[in-house]
């Protein structure tokens, strides 16, 4: 039997070369150069005129994929990516197994409930092949799960490469379809904003090694910004959505659940705080920050009633852009805030493998800045402190008894 051939180009961008990974070749910036905020995208390597298209690449990449890969479907022109971002026959990481992952195991660590499990195992896939967006996250999760579970390093180094790429394709035609919210979309939408979520809190736990990756705040501003189309598909769309995923009417109502002592004393500690350094100042701000923490301190409430990740994630859609945008500038107060849902976000720690080690890497990058200054702030801090060397503690000793029990 003949050898399968396959093009392999010479013509990516520096970075991507350097870094021995697939360029799309459709910049500068190309794709992987963005997702990994990567500066100066250049191609030092100048394409052949007759290869040159509409983009950097030609139709000689554009050529028939594997029996087992996606065959292209009507929708893919709507859901706005065109055939040449498609995966390419050299991709290392078969989509069959990728979709065979997601319905059998990845798709349990999106449940908050049993009831979710059809949902979640067969409509999801099956709305995926309408939007192609929703599709690529699916392969994106399921690729970075099958990372966390093999013991060959190359493989492991494989399946992260695949999440990342399948991560980076599909992030410009879902935020098309958040700008066009409609009956049609909208439960793609507001899955793939799930999905996304549970790839940027995994991909710092598995990138190590990666240059400018493992920016654990980074990831989380881009959940903020993706979890944003849930809000406005609440705003918006309620009735539209036909999945039943993370939707509870009575969310945001009081609770009577009470914290204990040292975590009410915390939310007290940020209230004040936000009155010694906003009132008067900026009312706008105060008021903002004062919803902010309300929000949180709920979420810390609802998980006490239901420990899923449906009071973590929650509160990322919650917030609003200026918030996101002063975390994004590393404002000192709105840090403080975020670290103390890094607190919560580490419970969801040996819940969801997705959610392994990314509260402690969040309150470690951000306690890293706050310990440069001389901030009025110590005893939140404090609080912050304890709870995570509390969860280190209940950590370890989960973990240890998962390996005896797998010895």
């Amino acid at each position: 039997m003949p050898r399968k051939t396959h093009t392999k180009s010479r013509y990516g961008c520096d970075n991507c070369r350097r870094r021995r990974v697939k360029c799309d070749e459709q910049g500068p910036p190309c794709n992987n150069c963005v997702l990994r905020r990567l500066p100066d995208c250049r191609y030092s390597r100048v394409l052949p005129a007759n290869l040159l298209g509409n983009g950097r690449r030609a139709s000689h990449e554009t050529k028939s994929q594997h029996s087992n890969s996606l065959s292209p479907v009507p929708a893919i022109a709507s859901a706005g990516v065109s055939p040449a971002s498609l995966p390419l026959t050299s991709q290392p990481v078969d989509e069959l197994e990728l979709m065979l992952q997601f319905t059998t195991e990845t798709y349990q660590s999106l449940c908050i409930s049993d009831s979710e499990s059809v949902a979640w195992q067969k409509s999801v896939p099956r709305l995926a092949l309408g939007h192609r967006y929703l599709m690529y996250g699916i392969f994106s999760l399921a690729s970075l799960h099958l990372a966390t579970t093999t013991t060959d390093p190359i493989r492991a180094r494989l399946y992260v490469d695949a999440g990342l790429e399948y991560h980076s394709k599909s992030l410009e035609p879902f935020r098309v379809a958040l700008d066009n919210l409609s009956p049609e979309n909208c439960d793609a939408v507001f899955a793939k904003s799930v999905v996304t979520a549970a790839i940027c809190l995994a991909l710092p736990q598995l990138t190590t090694g990666h240059e400018n990756e493992g920016i654990m705040i980074n990831n989380v501003v881009t959940a903020f910004q993706l979890l944003q189309g849930v809000k406005k598909i609440l705003v918006l769309g309620r009735g539209w959505i036909k999945l039943k995923l993370f939707v509870n009417g009575d969310f945001w109502r009081d609770t009577s659940t009470e914290l204990d002592q040292d975590t009410q004393s915390a939310f007290e500690q940020l209230f004040l705080l936000n009155d010694q350094i906003d009132s008067g100042a900026d009312q706008t701000r105060h008021n903002r920050h004062r919803d902010i923490i309300k929000h949180l301190r709920h979420c810390f409430m609802k998980f006490l009633l239901s420990p899923d990740p449906a009071p973590v994630l929650a509160w990322l859609g919650a917030v609003d852009n200026e918030f996101v945008n002063q975390v994004q500038g590393r404002s000192v107060f709105p840090l403080l805030i975020l670290a103390h849902w890094g607190v919560l976000l580490a419970k969801l720690d040996g819940k969801r493998w997705w959610a392994r080690n990314a509260g402690r890497a969040l309150v470690d990058e951000v306690m890293s800045i706050l310990e440069r200054g001389n901030f009025p702030w110590q005893t939140c801090m404090g609080w912050v402190r304890r709870r995570m060397a509390l969860h280190e503690n209940f950590i370890t000793r989960v973990y240890s008894e998962n390996e005896a029990l797998l010895h």
